[in-house]
């Protein structure tokens, strides 16, 4: 069986020795990656080894195939990280808003198992309770609302937290005191 290279009008080694420096050096201009640049180069060469590309006969046009193809394969693998990054970047999109709906889900669930939680106290520390962690409210102005004294507010916030400690987690207990004003 005849030998590839000598079947051909022109050497691949030769061909390699001359072209390679300058092939990565104008892949490098486009891809702006010394190593991927090399790594397509030296892939297009192994393809002219294996009989993957033919090149033209006449040393000019032969020059010139060498650039358009080794232009061709960079496009090629732009395109590629294109689509790779585009597919990556919806994949983390959608992650980042299912763990969104996964944590309001969550939340919505610890904030439901909390308001069960303070409705099953005692009226007035319930009330308490409620305006200081949903409506935001002071410790004075819970007494200016209630007509009642600051020290009464805090007794009543102080005996809630009692009754929550035996009825709540951990978790639970540290989300309440979290969402609690001073």
């Amino acid at each position: 069986m005849e030998n590839l290279q000598t079947s051909l009008p022109y050497d691949i080694e030769s061909l390699f020795q001359q072209y390679y420096k300058q092939l990565c050096l104008f892949a490098n201009n486009i891809l702006n990656d010394e190593a991927l640049a090399e790594d397509i180069v030296q892939s297009f060469f192994a393809g002219l080894c294996e009989g993957r590309n033919a090149l033209p006969e006449d040393e000019g046009a032969r020059k010139g195939y060498l650039f358009i193809a080794v232009r061709n394969n960079c496009f090629k693998q732009i395109r590629s990280e294109k689509v790779k990054s585009k597919y990556f970047d919806q994949l983390d999109k959608d992650m980042i808003e299912e763990q969104t709906i996964m944590d309001a889900m969550m939340q919505a669930e610890v904030i439901n198992q909390l308001m069960e939680a303070i409705n099953q106290l005692p009226q007035g520390c319930k009330q308490v309770l409620h305006m200081a962690i949903f409506e935001k409210l002071s410790n004075d102005e819970i007494a200016n609302n209630l007509t009642i004294s600051i020290n009464t507010v805090k007794s009543q916030k102080k005996r809630a937290i009692q009754l929550l400690r035996e009825r709540l987690d951990s978790r639970m207990l540290a989300l309440l005191l979290f969402l609690l004003p001073d």
